[in-house]
């Protein structure tokens, strides 16, 4: 197959073929012509690629999978591959811990800003998304101290 006709077929740009054969991603045959020619193969591998960048696999990680691949044995091919989507799935899992914890503090800043009153007066947002209990839009925000003095008339 031609360039144009595994673009076609596959849906991926010539652009991208073109970049994924020069960092080794997909091989093609030149003919006489200098034309590249793709095998039947191409196809799958540029669907393996799809699944391994939805999966966030870097280019030269995909590299390396497809040369054990066309060598190895499927056992091979799962002892390096099995390691490589638990790191990744123990990497978006400490991900999502971090956007947990961000949509908490994001929450509770929304809730102290929200919480502001309208005032006229200068307004210090930067308090009320630090939460802290200082005076914050010209109202305080802690309760008042009282002095409790006993013996006192």
């Amino acid at each position: 197959m031609r360039i144009s006709e595994l673009a076609a077929a596959s849906g991926v740009p010539a652009t991208t073929l073109r970049y994924y054969e020069s960092v080794g991603l997909l091989t093609a045959k030149r003919g006489t012509n200098g034309y590249r020619d793709y095998d039947i193969g191409a196809l799958g591998q540029l669907s393996f690629i799809e699944a391994a960048k939805q999966l966030d696999m870097s280019l030269p990680e995909i590299v390396d999978l497809l040369t054990v691949i066309e060598a190895e044995s499927c056992t091979q091919v799962r002892e390096v591959l099995h390691p490589k989507l638990q790191q990744r799935l123990f990497e978006v899992d400490k991900r999502l811990a971090g956007l947990r914890l961000l949509r908490n503090r994001l929450d509770a800043a929304v809730a102290r800003v929200g919480a502001c009153p309208d005032s006229g007066r200068s307004c210090r947002s930067e308090c009320a998304l630090l939460g802290t209990h200082r005076e914050t839009c010209g109202t305080q925000t802690t309760e008042p101290q009282t002095t409790d003095i006993k013996g006192t008339r």
